[in-house]
């Protein structure tokens, strides 16, 4: 005697109640529902396997940055608009976000000192050599800002402004080429 072949297992006939198992061995009906629930459960199986991704900025899709950029507090710099970045100009680019929010919890916890704000400048522009000084009892700060970065000076004003203590003055100043 041949035994009836037994349909593949799928992942959603280990969750059926068992009289459904059973039935599935030899009701073709239900096999045939079964591969229609489980093509029909690939787009979410999808999702949920990459669920662990969203919360990462270096791999979540682009579309969830902003989201991402508002969940850590930078959406005031990176949310397109009269008040978004560049002065309105549009956004920051999404890898310049993407390191932004990845670094966001240590740039908060160094927010309004010299090493915080040279670091920001950095990360939102992409280039290094910004100069920060600070006086003691001055209440004022000059930031240098590297020649290549001089395109983006509207951004670093929005970034200085924001980052700084309220009670601090600031200059913001373009290094010339050497």
């Amino acid at each position: 005697m041949v035994e009836p072949s037994r349909p593949p297992e799928s992942m959603l006939l280990k969750v059926l109640p068992e009289v459904f198992q059973v039935a599935a061995d030899t009701s073709a009906p239900m096999q045939a529902l079964l591969a229609v629930a489980e093509d029909m459960h690939q787009p979410v199986r999808r999702v949920l396997d990459r669920l662990h991704t969203v919360p990462d900025p270096g791999r979540a899709p682009s579309s969830l940055v902003p989201f991402l950029s508002r969940w850590v507090d930078l959406d005031w710099l990176t949310l397109p608009g009269a008040e978004g970045a560049a002065g309105g100009s549009g956004t920051l680019p999404i890898a310049r976000q993407r390191d932004l929010i990845a670094a966001a919890a240590q740039l908060s916890a160094r927010r309004g000192t010299v090493d915080g704000l040279t670091r920001f400048l950095h990360l939102a522009t992409g280039v290094p050599g910004f100069d920060v000084e600070s006086v003691p009892g001055a209440f004022h700060i000059k930031v240098t800002v590297p020649a290549e970065a001089a395109g983006q000076v509207e951004l670093v004003r929005r970034i200085v402004k924001g980052v700084k203590p309220a009670h601090v003055t600031d200059q913001v100043l373009v290094r010339a080429d050497e």
